[in-house]
């Protein structure tokens, strides 16, 4: 038992470590025209606001009045500098860029104090479909495509912070669907081709000799639920999505020292690997400051929070993970007027996963629609649902 639990303590302890993801959406990489000293000074602040923006998912970031201010103390958040360089296309030369690395938590620190939002991570994944209309036929383009638009949508996403997949074009693409699928919007052999990439949200985009048209469809696992239509470039077409999920899923920090505690219920949860993830995505919460888990009740678990954001914003950011969702108001009368579940095989009386009460510290982060189900003003209540 002790092993078990150290094992479980080790694999916890891992869940804290920060992603290469999480890194990047505190790096800037600025274009310099010269060398120097005054153009690398407005580069180290272009930085920061390109960070700002990342992290904020707010592209006029630059008119608040705390981050102006902010801009002029840009070497005290600073904590890594260097150079770089762009890639060489066919048309220009490579360009020297200052590579500069921010503090997660100053960074953090600011926007809360302007009373601005943190979209935190992880982040909805887009699957972008391609199809370009402007040779002899369409053409479906894969991720190894020679097609600048592919590195143009790869810097787009990199400036919003939105993880962007594009199709590898394998033999299961090719066997799944075809240029005259996405070019007809036909939902179904886009939905089956999208399904291997698991990712949140589909886009098909047209390429024309006009610009870009785009249908973007913000939950992959129900095309029919809700769709956005745009034309434009690559940019503005990735500039909406991220409005989109940022608006969603981004937490404005509640600035009442007295933060709300409340009960957070969780059922369907069946024994300790799911445990473990529901632990992982608490801990990836912008909207709590700790969590302790205060009952066992079946396969239903009650944890004590507290919040740093409103509770709308828990809600939007528990519902934007595929694993939870909130608890219909019929399952919550059925599930209040049923008897007491045992305790279930997988979770037998005295293990680990009972044992694991002590609290859990969680960082500060996001947002999605919907009414607050509860049994009182403090009891939210949600179900898992693991694959």
């Amino acid at each position: 038992m002790i092993r078990f639990v150290m094992t479980m303590m080790a694999m916890l302890a891992m869940l804290w470590l920060p992603s290469a993801f999480a890194n990047n959406l505190y790096h800037a990489s600025v274009p310099l025209d010269n060398g120097a000293q005054t153009s690398q000074q407005a580069a180290k602040q272009q930085g920061l606001l390109d960070v700002l923006v990342k992290v904020s998912g707010q592209r006029d970031i630059a008119d608040n009045p705390s981050v102006q201010n902010r801009l002029n103390d840009v070497d005290g958040l600073i904590t890594q500098v260097g150079y770089g360089e762009t890639a060489r296309t066919e048309n220009s030369e490579s360009v020297r860029t200052l590579e500069v690395g921010f503090d997660s938590q100053q960074v953090q620190a600011l926007l809360r104090d302007a009373g601005l939002p943190l979209w935190g991570t992880p982040r909805p994944s887009v699957l972008v479909w391609l199809v370009d209309d402007r040779g002899a036929e369409r053409e479906i383009v894969w991720e190894q495509s020679d097609v600048a638009l592919v590195d143009a949508l790869r810097d787009s996403a990199a400036k919003r912070g939105l993880p962007v997949l594009v199709p590898v074009g394998d033999f299961d693409d090719l066997m799944a669907i075809s240029a005259s699928d996405l070019w007809g919007g036909f939902i179904g052999p886009v939905s089956d081709a999208s399904q291997r990439y698991q990712a949140d949200g589909i886009v098909i985009a047209k390429l024309t000799p006009q610009g870009i048209r785009w249908q973007f469809f913000p939950d992959a696992s129900d095309l029919q639920a809700d769709q956005q239509r745009g034309q434009g470039d690559s940019a503005a077409m990735i500039n909406a999505i991220a409005d989109y999920y940022a608006t969603r899923t981004a937490v404005v920090f509640d600035q009442n020292d007295d933060s709300q505690a409340v009960t957070l219920a969780i059922a369907g949860v069946q024994g300790g690997d799911d445990y473990v993830q529901l632990e992982r995505t608490l801990a990836g919460l912008n909207a709590l400051q700790s969590a302790h888990l205060s009952e066992l009740e079946g396969d239903a678990l009650r944890f004590t929070v507290r919040l740093a954001a409103s509770q709308q914003a828990l809600i939007n950011e528990l519902t934007a993970n595929r694993e939870i969702r909130l608890m219909t108001p019929q399952e919550r009368l059925d599930y209040a007027g049923s008897e007491k579940v045992e305790t279930s095989p997988q979770q037998p009386a005295g293990s680990a996963l009972e044992s694991m009460d002590e609290d859990v510290r969680l960082n500060s982060e996001p947002t999605l629609e919907g009414d607050v189900l509860a049994e009182d003003d403090t009891t939210l209540w949600f179900v898992w649902q693991s694959s």
